[in-house]
């Protein structure tokens, strides 16, 4: 059922640059934690796997056949990446204390909200309609004859999104090393290098909101 063609498809999707590997790259250099970019990524997964339930109904297709509600959706989508994209350029035009100095008043780096930061993760994928028509366009050419349509989609929904959640885990570690092995060698560049990855995701951000709301 599980074709190699069909893992290094998924795979090749997965590891493209998207609005999810830019936000769990800015949360682990904001805030020099893996935490938060896990928690994030449990909100994206949570998300894909509504987007899947959503395409194996049928409801995504019922979706793409209204286009006034599809562009509403869209648009929602592009509006609440905008809004990050332009807070993060705000950012990195003001500069903001690094992630690892201490709190006023507890001497220990300010709190972060897993929660928060799991909601993050589940808009960023749950408010891009495209997501739940790609699996409705993807998972059905992997479907081998004779298989039950709706429990074949189910179990690679399964295997995609297991594929996603080990590329996130590896992708938040890879820069969590990164960013400990930049201060360890430059322990000033925190809030410069904070800086510029805030104008870079940002722009990313933008970027992405833009080709969402135009329909690319």
């Amino acid at each position: 059922m599980i074709s190699g063609w069909f893992l290094g498809s998924s795979l090749l999707v997965i590891t493209t640059p998207g609005p999810d590997a830019a936000l769990v790259t800015q949360l682990v250099l904001r805030t020099g934690r893996r935490a938060p970019a896990f928690a994030a990524a449990a909100g994206m997964l949570t998300a894909g796997a509504a987007h899947a339930t959503l395409a194996i109904s049928g409801v995504s297709l019922v979706l793409a056949g209204r286009p006034g509600l599809f562009t509403a959706v869209r648009w929602c989508g592009a509006a609440l990446m905008l809004l990050w994209g332009l807070r993060a350029l705000r950012s990195a035009l003001r500069g903001h204390r690094p992630p690892d100095a201490p709190g006023p008043a507890t001497g220990r780096p300010p709190p972060v909200s897993l929660r928060r930061c799991w909601l993050q993760g589940l808009l960023c994928t749950g408010a891009n309609p495209k997501v739940g028509l790609f699996l409705l366009a993807f998972l059905p050419q992997f479907v081998p004859p004779g298989q039950p349509p709706a429990r074949t989609m189910a179990v690679l929904a399964a295997v995609h999104l297991s594929l996603a959640a080990l590329w996130l885990a590896l992708l938040s570690g890879a820069v969590h090393l990164l960013r400990r092995w930049v201060t360890a060698r430059r322990p000033d560049a925190g809030a410069g290098a904070a800086r510029v990855v805030e104008a870079v995701v940002g722009t990313v951000f933008i970027g992405f909101a833009l080709r969402l709301g135009l329909g690319g």
